[in-house]
């Protein structure tokens, strides 16, 4: 990390032609990295593509419909109008999602409480109150900086689960109303923790790496983050001993009573196309991706859930990653019904971008949720009546 700093580097060996033999970059197609290293699809059989879940090999394949769009843009690079449908230059190494909290394990334990996931939102929101009151440690930070990481990280599943993915999907499509006693419930569960000061102070000028660095400095009880959070934590010296996960809980009466999300590819192993190793090179990574004793050697080295299909040997992960991949769908799930929904509409509807900001005047104490609600209708209505 920076992210920036890698892709320069790899850049510059690449320029050079002194890349290393194996490359792990992100899971992508038409990242422009593909004139480096090597094309695969007539390198890899379909019975190690087909071990993996379900949808870990989607961001890698090139598609038809990304061809014609690269085609079609006149800011497509060379190296994306050059790609063809089906080819692929990596093999998906692990595989996360948002939706999951952290807990500091010693905190909970010193406010007399056990550390274990709690099966309502309600029960979370006592556990916060009961760890200020005893310790004195805010219940929960996260990168309340960046206006929309609530709802793409919390909320929707908050969403989903009281509602079902239709539920969701009709607030995405304008269908219904925030302000609906159906929907109501899922602004105010933030609302509750900025009304019992559960938040940790400063919360709205803290990014991703800020929440963690406080939660890993014992500033909060809790941290919301995704699969990829563990190793970051452990970097930050914290011990997994003194950590446990678990997914966003519902809320009660939810329809929904307990998260599953579809995982999404994180990163993928490729071979330098001038590497004087190359069958050496792939040989390896088709056993790092795809050998279930060296998955599970480095998931559990790395702190990072593999992208291989388990089964039973997920087992041997370390307990705090085993709750986490126990929380990812090997079929789609719930997120996954309302996924093309969630994609097509909450950049495009505006409102969302208000709900977005008026949370975070909520967790100010600015706003309440019934106003934050009728913002964001008002501005769907105004929205509709001019078209957009």
């Amino acid at each position: 990390t920076p992210d920036d700093t890698y892709r320069q580097k790899f850049q510059a060996a690449a320029n050079s032609k002194n890349l290393p033999d194996i490359v792990n970059w992100w899971a992508t197609a038409g990242d422009s990295i593909e004139n480096s290293v090597l094309e695969l699809s007539g390198e890899v059989d379909d019975d190690l593509l087909n071990s993996y879940y379900s949808a870990a090999m989607d961001p890698i394949i090139v598609t038809q419909s990304q061809v014609d769009s690269w085609q079609e843009d006149k800011n497509a690079t060379t190296v994306q109008k050059s790609l063809k449908a089906g080819q692929f230059y990596g093999l998906p190494l692990d595989i996360g999602g948002f939706f999951t909290f952290y807990g500091n394990k010693k905190l909970v334990e010193e406010a007399g409480l056990t550390a274990e996931a709690p099966k309502t939102w309600e029960e979370f929101v006592t556990m916060m109150e009961t760890v200020k009151e005893k310790t004195g440690t805010p219940g929960l930070v996260f990168g309340a900086k960046l206006p929309d990481l609530w709802e793409n990280w919390a909320g929707s599943a908050l969403s989903i689960m009281l509602n079902e993915p239709q539920g969701y999907m009709d607030l995405l499509e304008r269908k219904s109303k925030l302000s609906d006693p159906s929907n109501l419930p899922v602004v105010k569960a933030i609302e509750t923790l900025a009304n019992k000061d559960l938040l940790m102070p400063g919360i709205l000028s803290t990014d991703i790496d800020g929440a963690d660095q406080a939660f890993a400095a014992g500033k909060a009880a809790f941290d919301l983050g995704g699969s990829f959070t563990m190793s970051t934590l452990l970097a930050m010296g914290m011990s997994s001993d003194d950590i446990f996960t678990f997914p966003v809980p519902p809320l009660e009466g939810s329809k929904i009573n307990s998260w599953t999300t579809d995982p999404f590819t994180l990163t993928m192993l490729s071979v330098n196309k001038d590497s004087q190793n190359k069958a050496e090179a792939l040989d390896f990574i088709k056993f790092l991706a795809g050998d279930p004793d060296a998955a599970v050697a480095f998931a559990n080295a790395a702190y990072t859930v593999p992208a291989l299909n388990l089964g039973d040997r997920a087992n041997d992960l370390d307990p705090r990653l085993k709750s986490i991949s126990d929380t990812f769908a090997t079929e789609p799930g719930p997120y996954s019904q309302a996924s093309q929904a969630i994609n097509t509409y909450r950049g495009k509807h505006k409102e969302w971008e208000v709900y977005a900001q008026s949370m975070q005047s909520m967790i100010e104490k600015k706003m309440t949720a019934e106003q934050v609600a009728k913002k964001f209708d008002d501005t769907m209505e105004s929205l509709k009546a001019s078209g957009n």
